[in-house]
């Protein structure tokens, strides 16, 4: 299901933003994110039961998340989430993968 999931994000780059680089980066950016997210909710989830405590790996996994966060700025003062159509690509991409 994962791989369906991917290889169709990836006919959606390669099909829409073939010619629009900025556009594209935005879009795969967005997407990208949600992983870092994820993981780190699952780090927070199993800090808060007391079943692991290695604060070292939420610090690496907050500097990825952190680092994607600028990627995403740079994206957007370039212009790359300028049209509503991107915008919504992007975020509906991000929220069923």
């Amino acid at each position: 299901m994962i791989r369906l999931l991917v290889n169709f994000l990836e006919f959606v780059l390669n099909t829409l933003y073939r010619d629009r680089l900025y556009p594209r980066f935005y879009v795969l950016e967005t997407v990208a994110r949600v992983p870092y997210f994820a993981y780190l909710s699952v780090l927070h989830l199993y800090e808060t039961f007391g079943w692991w405590r290695k604060a070292d790996w939420l610090q690496i996994h907050f500097a990825e998340s952190w680092n994607e966060l600028h990627h995403l700025l740079t994206m957007e003062s370039l212009g790359g989430n300028k049209r509503w159509i991107d915008r919504f690509i992007a975020h509906s991409g991000a929220l069923v993968y």
